[in-house]
């Protein structure tokens, strides 16, 4: 998976071969045809395997508990960009998967799914201990989160000189803290 993650942020989807990843990996060429079968298998393990490690960057970081709280502290962990290569290996398959005939679409529709209900799911627990307002649209509130640190972290890749991440979070946390907290 190291491999595979390193060779397409490097080279980008088009760019990487099976091959080239189990050569890559210190195997034979052949090896990541022989497991994956196709490049949709390798970049369907590759994304599992990315939100896999985000998973477990969120749960060894000291977050408080469920709902609103959680949400902004997660922010941080998105935006903080500990593995820049798997973010740029994922922000290149989302970006392939836009394509009308991309194979990639299935991939990322059950990553973008996973992502969106893990947030939807904090505001949801947010609403229920009185953090959050009601009257709100969880799904989209969701999607607009998920949005906008997608959108946040592709300015960084670009150009991480021009692109202040902590101030992004920081200003992410007061727009979300703002529209969805009760008002007290």
């Amino acid at each position: 998976m190291d491999a595979a993650i390193r060779l397409i942020a490097e080279r980008g989807i088009k760019g990487t071969t099976l091959g080239d990843v189990g050569e890559a990996a210190g195997y034979s060429s052949g090896l990541t045809a022989h497991h994956y079968k196709t490049k949709e298998g390798l970049l369907k393990a590759v994304t599992a395997e990315i939100h896999r490690r985000f998973q477990q960057t969120l749960s060894e970081a000291a977050l408080p508990p469920a709902g609103l709280d959680r949400l902004l502290a997660a922010i941080d962990v998105y935006l903080s960009v500990n593995d820049v290569r798997a973010a740029r290996a994922l922000s290149l398959i989302q970006k392939e998967a836009l394509t009308q005939q991309s194979e990639f679409r299935g991939i990322l529709r059950k990553f973008n799914r996973l992502s969106v209900d893990g947030i939807a799911a904090q505001i949801r627990t947010g609403i229920e201990q009185g953090e959050i307002r009601q009257d709100i649209d969880i799904l989209a509130e969701a999607t607009l989160t998920l949005a906008a640190l997608r959108g946040a972290r592709a300015q960084w890749l670009q150009d991480a000189g021009k692109v202040d991440l902590v101030g992004v979070a920081r200003e992410l946390k007061g727009h979300i803290r703002r529209s969805l907290a009760v008002s007290r």
